[in-house]
């Protein structure tokens, strides 16, 4: 059972891609290009804190990121969890981000390293044991999530 400073430590060895310099590093041209742009450019992880970053507009975002701006960004948005484990809002927003690596034509999460994957596995593993479900989420929900995650770890190795 790994400790939250554990976690955030290796969270921060194992997320070491760059920052996106240009709108096309950060997101391929579509419809939802813009907004990821407008949020997103120019920010680094430290930029991303709870007094700005909105998890029902933001989260949204990453789906339409390239996978070099989801690995730059997400260990961000991981660690903001860590800090308020029972932000609800975060978590519904976060977790179905973290739940499409359930598809198997998804290519973003699921094209991570296997020491991101074991990563997020373990930061959801710590997640399961300290979320308080009178704020509406599920530890099985993390629990599920950590094995897929888990899984993908395993996997590649």
């Amino acid at each position: 059972m790994r400790s939250r400073d554990e976690i955030t430590h290796r969270i921060d060895q194992v997320f070491t891609g760059s920052m996106p310099l240009t709108e096309d590093e950060l997101a391929p041209p579509s419809i939802d290009a813009p907004y990821v742009i407008a949020h997103f450019h120019g920010r680094s992880r430290a930029d991303i804190d709870r007094s700005n970053f909105l998890p029902g507009l933001h989260m949204e975002d990453f789906a339409y990121m390239t996978a070099q701006a989801v690995e730059y960004y997400l260990p961000a948005v991981l660690k903001l969890m860590l800090i308020q484990p029972s932000d609800f809002e975060l978590w519904i927003h976060l977790s179905s981000f973290l739940g499409s690596a359930r598809r198997d034509d998804e290519t973003t999460l699921r094209g991570l390293r296997p020491a991101q994957h074991a990563a997020i596995a373990d930061w959801l593993e710590l997640l399961s044991r300290e979320i308080d479900e009178g704020f509406g989420v599920d530890r099985k929900d993390a629990a599920k999530l950590a094995r897929l995650y888990r899984q993908l770890a395993n996997a590649a190795t």
